[in-house]
């Protein structure tokens, strides 16, 4: 299942932003700037990836030619759960959607503590 594989890869550029986040805010914490400087400039490719990889995820579902078969992935891949849970792919994209959205939560909660350290009052998250 492509979704499956573009979901694990998904899922491992999360675990990379999340590693490049933490370092982030460990050489902010050190008032490092030059290490900052680098950390931000490293977090744009695995960005880029998760990109590419949405996009990929995105002409998936437009190529599947049953259109109930492509709104059950879109479910899937939105939180859903399996539309056949006897499916070990299914029930295995499911989980790895689930560990990604966690993922993603985490690094922008970190993201946001770290942006609004830095950028004080013009955060974006203001």
């Amino acid at each position: 299942m492509d979704a499956l594989v573009q979901m694990k890869r998904t899922g491992n550029l999360l675990n990379e932003m999340w590693d490049l986040t933490q370092q982030l805010g460990q050489s902010m914490d050190r008032d490092d700037q030059v290490s900052t400087q680098m950390l931000i400039a490293m977090r744009e490719e695995p960005l880029a990836k998760l990109q590419a990889a949405d996009q990929a995820i995105r002409e998936q579902l437009e190529a599947l030619p049953d259109r109930e078969i492509a709104a059950q992935l879109a479910a899937m891949l939105n939180g859903g759960p399996a539309a056949d849970p006897a499916q070990q792919s299914q029930r295995l994209l499911c989980e790895q959607v689930a560990s990604n959205k966690r993922r993603l939560k985490q690094v922008m909660e970190l993201d946001r503590v770290l942006n609004q350290r830095m950028g004080r009052e013009k955060s974006v998250y203001q």
